[in-house]
């Protein structure tokens, strides 16, 4: 082995501390760059959460506004059909009451013209003629 004077190992020691102290300042200054980097990044995912959270709050407000409109248009055409159903029950009442009274109105016509003629007929009784004591029979 080779002996070292004091003073080679105090200037290798102060090499390698030199060396040492250089790599520290590589690491710190990578390590703030690093934490500057992370710093970064957490404010940009937090503004990207944001504005993630802004449309999905904008989405949910325009689908809550198309189901309250689908929602209104769905009760507007039940009472719309319920106007319609009525309105047709109303005509089919009408159209039956109207048929009623024109077939009614014709068997009451026809009735009264068959009474007519059969108290006609009815009215040509014959009669035997009484014997007359003239006649000689």
């Amino acid at each position: 082995m080779t002996d070292l004077s004091r003073d080679e190992l105090k200037a290798h020691l102060s090499a390698v501390e030199a060396q040492v102290r250089a790599a520290l300042r590589i690491v710190a200054a990578e390590s703030k760059s690093v934490q500057q980097a992370h710093s970064a990044l957490r404010a940009d995912l937090a503004a990207a959460l944001v504005r993630l959270q802004a449309d999905m709050n904008a989405g949910n407000n325009q689908l809550e506004s198309k189901v309250n409109k689908i929602q209104s248009d769905v009760l507007n055409l039940g009472r719309q059909r319920r106007m319609i159903v009525s309105i047709l029950a109303a005509l089919a009442v009408l159209f039956g009451i109207s048929v009623g009274l024109l077939a009614g109105g014709s068997w009451y016509l026809l009735q009264d013209k068959f009474d007519f003629d059969m108290m006609k007929s009815s009215t040509e009784i014959t009669m035997p003629l009484p014997k007359s004591p003239d006649l000689g029979e």
